[in-house]
């Protein structure tokens, strides 16, 4: 039986689609403005006291700080990893799985790097030139399905989620894991990773900036001034 490597994956980015979480400070604001209209209005005529609006908007307040802070910590077992790749993503058992999860084949990944943090460790995969790709949507379809998901958020909202869409140059999955150490991490993946794959735990966030070249190609480095 082969070894399987499985982390517990921090944010909600591992259920819902990009810019999901900003959602709820909109439908706390629309739920606070109307509740403000209702009380003003409500206090002019007597019928409601404007302190008992107010007690409502802070009551709504807590309430959205309360479920911000659920859904950036939360945990879900969104990272496996064994001989035959990486998977991302949730399982399912919703009849098309490949709109919640990823599959990398170690043929399409070029190299894994970490940096330790304090909820655990952040690990970035870069995909090599062969991987097929689903990209993150570009700003206007991003605006576009923000305002569907605000409006229709149980059709909207239930997308590919974050997790499962690469950034761009170069393409890469980042992946904030919660429940190892880098060199922990580091020692599991390596029972389960080719021997040629590189595997690097790097000291600084910042590091991962550094792009890196896709195997058998030099990294591009911009031309030198001329004097």
């Amino acid at each position: 039986m082969d070894d399987t490597v499985t982390c517990l994956v921090r944010g909600p980015a591992s259920r819902y689609p990009r810019g999901y979480i900003w959602l709820i400070p909109a439908w706390f604001a629309i739920l606070g403005g109307a509740a403000v209209l209702v009380g003003t209005d409500a206090s002019s005529t007597g019928q409601m006291p404007l302190w008992l609006g107010v007690t409502e908007v802070g009551g709504l307040l807590i309430a959205a700080c309360i479920l911000l802070c659920v859904l950036v910590t939360v945990r879900h077992r969104a990272f496996r990893a064994d001989s035959h790749g990486i998977w991302l993503g949730v399982r399912t058992t919703r009849s098309r799985p490949k709109l919640r999860q990823v599959h990398l084949t170690w043929s399409d990944v070029a190299q894994l790097r970490m940096v330790p943090r304090r909820y655990g460790v952040l690990l970035e995969i870069t995909l090599g030139p062969a991987a097929r790709i689903s990209h993150r949507p570009g700003v206007g379809r991003q605006v576009l399905l923000w305002l569907g998901a605000l409006v229709m958020p149980f059709s909207f909202g239930r997308g590919r989620p974050a997790l499962t869409m690469a950034r761009k140059d170069p393409p890469r999955y980042r992946i904030k894991i919660c429940d190892r150490t880098a060199p922990a991490l580091k020692l599991a993946l390596a029972a389960v990773t080719p021997g040629a794959l590189s595997v690097q735990v790097m000291t600084k966030k910042g590091a991962l900036r550094i792009p890196v070249a896709a195997p058998g190609k030099p990294l591009s480095r911009p031309p030198s001034p001329v004097a």
